[in-house]
């Protein structure tokens, strides 16, 4: 897939993973435009980066979804790129810690990083088929395959995202060649998100690249950094892997 002349939304576009890939891999030759929820940290990357489009949007919230796609088509002229990077990811203790706490964060991470995913996924698709070259990629994780103990929501999440990213794929390849569903897992990615939780993370201008390169050959699942060593342990030795992964 060619990297240029595309119109890109990303979602989770206020720091990390989102402007890494809005700086270089889709930015040259590119029309893109991020959201985030956080206007004070959208005002930041706008500062940062003032060729961009900016959309204050919460991908839990439909009617927030439905105005990111009609922007796109009224500013960018149409939608030939959709990343999904927008996620939310917070330790809970199903033992231990209180169930209503855990059911409200329970519900705001399925809202945000699956339920967000689909719906706007589905409302852009009509723009994408449009194109005669498109993609959606969508951001998921090591987690999706191994999952770890402090994290069984968000982890369920990025497991339901690589089943539907593989499903959704089955559908395009059949009925609309011209899209391509692409899923980049990812190790630990250094952002805010996994401050203070392990050593050994992964740049996201790392991962901005890594992504880049899958795209440009046309993989449609694109292992980033560390999870290229996860993927044959786990289907070579799968009990070694839930060990590793399990208190990571």
């Amino acid at each position: 897939m060619r990297l240029t002349d595309h119109s890109v939304l990303i979602t989770g576009g206020s720091a990390g993973i989102a402007l890494a890939l809005a700086r270089e891999p889709l930015g040259r030759g590119n029309r893109d435009m991020v959201c985030g929820r956080d206007p004070e940290r959208l005002a930041a990357a706008r500062a940062a980066l003032p060729g961009l489009h900016f959309f204050p949007a919460d991908i839990s919230r439909d009617e927030d979804l439905r105005g990111l796609v009609a922007v796109a088509e009224a500013e960018m002229g149409g939608l030939s790129v959709l990343v999904n990077n927008a996620g939310v990811q917070r330790p809970h203790n199903f033992l231990a810690d209180d169930p209503e706490t855990v059911l409200l964060d329970a519900h705001r991470k399925i809202a945000t990083n699956l339920i967000g995913l689909i719906t706007l996924t589905a409302f852009a698709l009509p723009l994408l088929r449009r194109w005669p070259e498109a993609a959606v990629l969508n951001i998921s994780s090591g987690l999706a395959l191994v999952p770890k103990r402090s994290a069984p929501v968000y982890c369920a999440t990025k497991a339901a995202v690589h089943a539907f990213s593989t499903a959704l794929r089955y559908q395009t390849e059949r009925d609309a060649p011209n899209v391509s569903v692409l899923e980049a897992i990812l190790p630990i990615v250094d952002t805010e998100m996994t401050r203070g939780r392990g050593n050994r993370k992964t740049s996201p201008e790392r991962v901005a690249t890594e992504i880049a390169r899958g795209m440009a050959a046309g993989r449609g699942e694109i292992h980033v950094g560390l999870v290229k060593v996860l993927v044959p342990l786990n289907r070579a030795a799968p009990s070694l892997a839930a060990r590793i992964m399990r208190d990571g």
